[in-house]
């Protein structure tokens, strides 16, 4: 399996025709988007949090490898198990 170029998670903010605009360490950044990345985020835009799969120089989105790529998946599991639970109960 091809290895996946560096990503970091960057919150969705606001989807335009042209672009998506994210927040990654308190900077906005608006990525280019195609048709089909318009039309996917279109969709998912009502989710309260969601998180997006941007790629290190921040300049294009990696929601083509979102499905298919283990840590892209292990990424937003973690972070998703993270927010879900403010604290562990394990030792109480």
């Amino acid at each position: 399996m091809r290895r996946l170029e560096a990503f970091t998670l960057a919150t969705f903010l606001e989807l335009q025709p042209t672009h998506v605009t994210v927040l990654i360490h308190q900077a906005r950044y608006d990525i280019p988007v195609s048709y089909d990345e318009y039309s996917f985020l279109e969709i998912l835009q009502e989710e309260p949090l969601l998180l997006l799969p941007v790629s290190r120089d921040r300049r294009h989105l990696l929601l083509d490898r979102l499905a298919a790529d283990p840590i892209i998946l292990q990424e937003l599991e973690d972070f998703e198990g993270a927010a879900d639970s403010s604290f562990s109960s394990e030792g109480a």
